[in-house]
């Protein structure tokens, strides 16, 4: 499996080239990825306490309305809330960064809206939820590669919310439907996650998280299944090694310590072997998982080779 290379591996090169000076690619590997002002910091800030008491106004003012006043309250502000995020789309950085964070803010409102006109059918909880998310999927799939985060953020709710629901529709007394399905749709945004979308490092840390989860959910859930985490767990830090994403690192590590503990506490009978694998696998663990995290460090030194 071929290694991806640095930043830092690629800035050398561009030096060794003459295509760039050593204070150039110093300057390239030092500068933040996001840079926010103090006064787009106080926006925001200022932009969330007025969110929080228009939405407290509105409870107070939809307490004792009808569904109907309500569903189309929450269209109203959707609607609102997409037409100012297409408006400020093609502005400076801070107008664009709002405007997905309206854009959010409409998914999430006509999300609501729709949720509570369809629970008034005859529709599975688990149907709506799934109609739902893919809807936010299917949008977040479209916007990933054009979006600062919005797309991202759509992308890795739907993905979670199909795996979810579906698993809830197919087995809804038991958890090793969804726990699979969180595994597929966590690898899958762990591996979206190294292309080249909005805030890749959300989708990796996110798809990670559920892989995790969905892995001892499985182990728990079905007979000798507690290898489990551990297979996913390698597939975790094989993405990570690859791609040098300390997020996949730290969760393939975990995945397969749980895993391990796990089958260990089911096959072996005594005590301090228990005591002793369960040890000897962390020291293993940490001394790979600190190699491949030196690795991504080196990335921020040019001229450093990474181990």
């Amino acid at each position: 499996m071929d290694q991806r290379k640095s930043r830092n591996e690629v800035l050398d090169e561009f030096v060794a080239q003459g295509v760039l000076t050593e204070e150039q690619a110093c300057d390239i590997a030092d500068a933040p990825q996001w840079s926010f002002s103090a006064r787009e910091l106080i926006t925001y800030l200022a932009s969330l306490i007025i969110g929080v008491g228009v939405i407290r106004i509105l409870a107070i003012a939809l307490q004792d309305a009808s569904e109907g006043a309500i569903v189309t309250s929450l269209y109203i502000v959707a609607v609102a809330a997409g037409f100012g995020s297409w408006k400020l789309s093609s502005g400076s950085d801070i107008r664009d960064r709002f405007s997905e964070v309206l854009e959010l803010a409409a998914l999430g409102c006509a999300g609501g809206a729709t949720a509570v006109l369809l629970s008034n059918t005859e529709l599975r909880g688990e149907f709506i939820g799934l109609m739902l998310t893919s809807t936010a999927l299917g949008w977040g799939m479209y916007r990933c590669r054009t979006s600062r985060f919005a797309g991202t953020v759509a992308l890795c709710v739907g993905a979670n919310g199909v795996a979810l629901s579906l698993g809830a529709w197919i087995e809804p007394d038991r958890g090793w439907a969804a726990g699979v399905l969180m595994v597929l749709s966590g690898l899958s945004l762990a591996l979206v996650g190294t292309k080249k979308i909005g805030a890749p490092y959300f989708a990796r840390a996110v798809g990670s998280l559920f892989v995790v989860i969905g892995s001892i959910t499985l182990g728990t859930d079905i007979s000798n299944g507690r290898v489990i985490p551990i297979v996913t767990g390698i597939a975790l830090f094989a993405i990570g090694t690859k791609f040098l994403a300390s997020e996949t690192l730290v969760a393939g590590a975990f995945c397969i310590v749980t895993g391990v503990v796990m089958t260990v506490n089911q096959s072996i009978d005594n005590d301090m072997a228990q005591g002793l694998v369960i040890i000897g696998t962390g020291v293993v663990m940490l001394i790979v998982l600190s190699a491949q995290m030196k690795r991504i460090s080196n990335r921020r030194e040019p001229g450093v080779q990474a181990a």
